[in-house]
C-alpha cells in the first residue's frame, strides 16, 4: 500500500470518527435551555476533526500535498494504537464520565508516544492527567456552566 493511499484512507477513517463524534454529541444534548449542553464541545471538536480530515483527503486527492517519507512499521502501529485509546475513551467516556476518562487518556497516548518514562517524565504525564480534567471542569462545568459527561461515580 502506498503512503498517499494511506494516507487517504487514514483521512477517511479520521472523517468517520468525527462524524460519529458529532452524532453522538448531539444525542448528549447541544444546548440546554439557554447554556451549551454536554454535547457542545464534542460536537465542535467532531467538525473540526472532519473538516481537518476532509481538506487532508481534498488536497491529497488534488496532489498539492504529497507524502515523500514512507512509514514504518513502528509509527504505524503507534498511529493505530492511538486512534485505539481514542476509541476506548469514547466508549468508556458515557460509563466513567469525561472527566475520569480524559484523565487516562493523558497516560495511555504518552504511553504510546514515549513507552519508557524517566522519573521526571512520569511526574509530568501523571500531573498532566490530574491538572488537564480539574482544569477541563472549572473551565466547562463551572465558568461556562456546561454540563459535562458524568459517569457513574457521579464525576
Amino acid at each position: 500500500m502506498t503512503t498517499t493511499t494511506i494516507d487517504r484512507v487514514f483521512a477517511g477513517c479520521l472523517a468517520a470518527l468525527g462524524l460519529h463524534i458529532v452524532r453522538n454529541a448531539v444525542a448528549y444534548g447541544y444546548m440546554r435551555e439557554t447554556t451549551p449542553g454536554p454535547g457542545f464541545f464534542p460536537f465542535w471538536v467532531g467538525v473540526g476533526i472532519v473538516a481537518l480530515s476532509v481538506a487532508n483527503l481534498v488536497r491529497s486527492l488534488r496532489g498539492t500535498e504529497v507524502l515523500e517519507a514512507q512509514f514504518d512499521a513502528t509509527g504505524l502501529y503507534k498511529a493505530l494504537a492511538i486512534v485505539g485509546i481514542v476509541a476506548a475513551f469514547i466508549i468508556m467516556t458515557p460509563w466513567l464520565g469525561m472527566l475520569i476518562a480524559s484523565g487516562l487518556l493523558v497516560p495511555a497516548i504518552s504511553a504510546v508516544i514515549q513507552p519508557r518514562w524517566t522519573a521526571r517524565s512520569a511526574a509530568t504525564i501523571l500531573a498532566i492527567a490530574v491538572a488537564f480534567p480539574i482544569l477541563c471542569h472549572f473551565l466547562f462545568a463551572v465558568y461556562l456552566q456546561v454540563p459535562l459527561v458524568t459517569g457513574v461515580f457521579g464525576i
